[in-house]
């Protein structure tokens, strides 16, 4: 418990520099490491890390894909997308008896969207640093806190398993009072914010968010499992000691993000 609470505590300083920093390459540079280590994660998840050159191409694009602006449906995604495809599957042609297709198409994937995912930290800034500072504080609360409270709630009350052949520990009570914790803590967040900054907030829209987006945690939080559990691995990696690597503390993050950032599109929260 001392080694997840330190580790947390030095995670969290990092975080307060990166978001102090937020408008500065700083976070860029952050959105860059974020992905390198998330891919070299995943290369590692698969069983491919000994292959080095092809790790070396995931990282590269993975990184490309996180710190350039992308256009899903631009001329120069698809290039992109189709040259790293081309060099995966060269290299499934000169090593097909040892490289698997199912494992490189895992590594393609997860080397397009993860890094994608980070990215969306970059496309907050459009916004003035108010609404920016909220939008990206209640997204990693909505990621974050509900596996806290889910752990505290399970820990209480759970007797009820959610999906056992998946993740074990998680009980039905403790996705309850994850979602609730959530949601109640996402809303006092937002008061005490929009009343210090004096900004309007759009209840109505945010009170229909923050159950879809719990939820989409507790989504994200699964299907890191699943795919753990399927890979025969504990963790995604240990640099942070106690709480494994970088996909153990962002795999909710990831599914909750791009909804926050689109559903703010369409229906803003703050303003």
């Amino acid at each position: 418990m001392k080694t997840r609470i330190i580790s947390a505590a030095v995670g969290l300083v990092l975080l307060g520099v990166v978001i102090y920093f937020f408008n500065t390459p700083v976070l860029d540079v952050a959105v860059a490491l974020l992905s390198a280590i998330a891919v070299h994660e995943f290369v590692h998840a698969s069983g491919l890390s000994e292959h080095r050159m092809l790790e070396a191409v995931c990282i590269i694009f993975g990184v490309a894909f996180s710190t350039v602006y992308f256009n899903i449906f631009s001329g120069i995604t698809f290039l992109a997308e189709f040259i790293f495809a081309g060099i995966l599957m060269i290299m499934l042609l000169f090593d097909h008896k040892e490289l698997e297709v199912g494992k490189i198409a895992f590594v393609f994937m997860t080397s397009s969207l993860v890094p994608r995912v980070f990215s969306i930290l970059l496309l907050y800034r459009e916004y003035e640093s108010p609404v920016c500072y909220y939008l990206v504080g209640l997204s990693l609360c909505t990621a974050w806190l509900n596996d806290i409270f889910a752990y505290f709630s399970g820990y209480f009350f759970g007797k009820k398993k959610l999906c056992p052949e998946i993740s074990p520990k998680k009980t039905v009570e403790g996705a309850i009072g994850g979602v609730a914790g959530d949601i109640v803590f996402c809303l006092l967040f937002t008061y005490a914010f929009s009343a210090v900054m004096q900004l309007s907030v759009n209840w109505i829209s945010l009170c229909i968010f923050l159950p879809i987006g719990a939820v989409a945690s507790i989504f994200g939080d699964l299907c890191a499992s699943i795919i753990k559990r399927q890979f025969g691995i504990k963790d995604y990696g240990n640099i942070m000691p106690g709480h494994g690597g970088v996909m153990d503390r962002f795999d909710s993050w990831i599914f909750v993000a791009p909804l926050l950032y689109i559903w703010n599109i369409y229906l803003p929260f703050i303003g």
